[in-house]
């Protein structure tokens, strides 16, 4: 096999696997953006209810949580940092919700991904969400509660 065919196959692989990617990727910004422009991720939030509770974030954390799993870090960690400039979230919460979404985010993104790969995407989705409450819920235990600390707008 010459240098010639190694890089053809190459490129053509790479294009491939970017051209699947994107059959992905595309609509489901699409579907994202729809959501965000119906304002459902508010009405979705009332999922998280429980796991918050367990864990011991306040209500106004499961708007950033809920972003994050199904948009991604990025767009979580803008509404962490607006709910936090509007003082709706102590330290805590962030540093529990940032934990959260280090462990298990953009969730729908990564599940059809894995999907797509042909690996069992279900039990890969349970265990991220549940060592995610698991560790918050350990660090939540550990971690002194702050007497009505608010975060400050020096975000």
């Amino acid at each position: 096999m010459s240098y010639l065919d190694i890089f053809i196959e190459a490129v053509s692989g790479s294009l491939t696997g970017v051209f699947q990617i994107a059959l992905i990727v595309i609509p489901l910004m699409v579907f994202i953006e729809i959501i965000q422009d119906l304002n459902l991720l508010e009405k979705l939030t009332a999922i998280l209810a429980p796991f918050t509770n367990l864990v011991g974030i306040s209500p106004e954390g499961r708007l950033p949580i809920m972003a994050g799993l199904i948009f991604g870090i990025s767009y979580g960690s803008g509404i962490i940092i607006n709910s936090a400039r509007q003082g709706k979230l102590t330290y805590r919460d962030i540093y529990l919700i940032n934990l959260f979404l280090v462990i298990c985010h953009a969730v729908l993104e990564d599940t059809i991904l894995i999907a797509a790969i042909g690996a069992k995407w279900f039990p890969v989705l349970m265990v991220r969400f549940f060592l995610a409450v698991i560790i918050c819920y350990v660090v939540a235990r550990l971690m002194p509660v702050p007497l009505a600390e608010k975060s400050e707008s020096s975000l």
